[in-house]
C-alpha cells in the first residue's frame, strides 16, 4: 500500500496585492510502497470545480497510482479553490411572493413565517415543479478569491517543487523523463498554465476537456440540484470578474504563441462540449503541438472510460489515465535543460518565473508605452 504524506509551506504571496498574508499550502503527496527509484515518476493531479484534495477519487488516485504505475503522486488545494465547490451557503435569489400562484395558499403562508428553517424550506417546494434560483455566498476579498489563473498555478508548481526537494533531500532519484500533470476541466486549463510557467517540468500533459480561457471570469457558474420535483439553481458570481487584472494573458492561444513546447499533451474532448466548442479546441490543439487529440463523440461513448460527448465526458478518472498510461511513448528530455527562469509579456504587464529560490517565485513590471 502506498505511503502517504502531508506537509504544509508558506505560500506564495499576492501577486495582484503584492501582500504576504502569510497563507499556508498544504500539499498531500504519495509514493509507491516499494519505494522510489530512478523509474520513479512525478504526478501532479490537478481537480477543477468540485473537485479538492480529500474527494474520494483524488485520494484514490493518489494511493493506487503510486504502486500500479510506480509514480510519486502530488496534489494541492490551490489558491481560492475552496470557492470552486459545490453549494455551501446559499440565499434565495427571488422575492417569495413570485410564489404566490404557483404553490398551494398554506405553503405559501409558512413559506412567509420568519422563522422557517432551510429543511422547511426545501420540504415545501420539493413537492412542485419549479426552478428555484439561489446565490451562493462567497466569501472572497482581493486577498483570498478564486482567479482562475497564475496563482492557482503558482501554488501548483510549489507543490511539485516541494516534493522534488524533498526526494532530493532524501538522496532520492525520481524519473525526470516521466512528470505528469494531469487535468480535468479547469485543472487541465491549470496544467496547460504550469507547463508555460515551467517549461522544461513536465513530459506528459493529459488534458480532460480543458478549456482555453476561464469562462468564469466573464460568466456566471451555476449548478443544479434535484430535490423532488424541485431543481435548485444555485449561481456563482466570482469576484474575479469584477476585478481589474490582466486577463488577455490567461487565453491559452495569446499565453502559447512563439512558445516552444516541450512536453507530449493528450487531450480528450467531447464533440458537445457546451462550455468549450471542440473546433475552438481543436485549432489551439494544433497550433500548440499537440501529441495528441481525441474528440469524443457517440462512437467513443463505451460507459467504460467515457459516458458523455459534453464536458468532462462524465469520464472515468481511472480508466482515462491507464489509457494513457498503457499508449503513451516516453521519450527523453535534456537533462542540463532546466527551468532558471521564465519570461513572458502581455500588453501591458511583464512577468517574471524564478526558479532559483528553490521554489517558483513570480514577479510583475508594468508595461508603459
Amino acid at each position: 500500500m502506498a505511503k502517504n504524506y502531508e506537509l504544509t509551506i508558506p505560500a506564495h504571496y499576492n501577486i495582484y496585492t503584492g501582500n504576504n498574508t502569510g497563507r499556508q499550502l498544504t500539499i498531500y503527496f504519495s509514493e509507491p510502497d516499494a519505494g522510489v527509484n530512478e523509474e520513479t515518476g512525478l504526478l501532479l493531479l490537478i481537480p477543477g470545480f468540485g473537485g479538492n484534495s480529500q474527494s474520494n477519487v483524488y485520494k484514490k488516485m493518489r494511493e493506487q497510482f503510486a504502486d500500479q504505475y510506480n509514480l510519486v503522486t502530488i496534489q494541492c488545494d490551490y489558491f481560492g479553490s475552496e470557492f470552486m465547490q459545490n453549494t455551501k451557503k446559499a440565499k434565495l435569489n427571488i422575492d417569495i411572493s413570485e410564489f404566490k400562484n404557483i404553490i398551494s395558499n398554506e405553503d405559501y403562508w409558512k413559506l412567509k413565517e420568519e422563522n422557517i428553517t432551510w429543511e422547511q424550506f426545501i420540504q415545501i417546494f420539493s413537492k412542485y415543479p419549479i426552478k428555484i434560483p439561489m446565490l451562493e455566498i462567497l466569501d472572497e476579498n482581493n486577498e483570498n478569491f478564486n482567479d482562475m489563473g497564475f496563482m492557482q498555478a503558482l501554488d501548483l508548481l510549489a507543490a511539485l517543487y516541494a516534493v522534488k526537494i524533498i526526494l532530493k533531500d532524501n538522496n532520492l532519484s525520481f524519473n525526470q523523463n516521466k512528470v505528469i500533470a494531469y487535468g480535468h476541466s479547469h485543472g487541465a486549463y491549470l496544467g496547460y498554465l504550469c507547463n508555460r510557467l515551467a517549461p522544461n517540468d513536465f513530459t506528459l500533459l493529459i488534458d480532460n476537456s480543458g478549456w482555453i480561457k476561464p469562462a468564469y471570469l466573464y460568466a456566471n457558474r451555476y449548478i443544479f440540484n434535484i430535490i423532488g420535483k424541485m431543481t435548485l439553481q444555485t449561481e456563482f458570481s466570482y469576484l474575479a470578474k469584477k476585478l481589474n487584472y490582466d486577463k488577455d494573458i490567461l487565453y491559452l492561444p495569446y499565453l502559447y504563441k512563439d512558445f516552444h513546447n516541450n512536453s507530449q499533451i493528450w487531450s480528450f474532448h467531447g464533440k458537445d462540449d457546451s462550455l468549450v466548442p471542440y473546433k475552438e479546441k481543436e485549432k489551439f490543439c494544433n497550433e500548440v503541438g499537440v501529441t495528441k487529440f481525441f474528440i469524443i463523440d457517440e462512437s467513443k461513448v463505451d460507459n467504460k472510460r467515457f459516458y458523455s460527448t459534453d464536458h468532462g465526458l462524465n469520464a472515468d478518472f481511472l480508466e482515462l489515465f491507464k489509457f494513457v498510461m498503457e499508449n503513451v511513448k516516453w521519450t527523453k528530455k535534456d537533462p542540463y535543460c532546466l527551468n532558471r527562469k521564465t519570461v513572458f509579456r502581455s500588453s501591458t504587464i511583464e512577468y517574471t518565473v524564478d526558479f532559483d529560490y528553490g521554489l517558483p517565485i513570480m514577479s510583475l513590471k508594468p508595461l508603459y508605452n
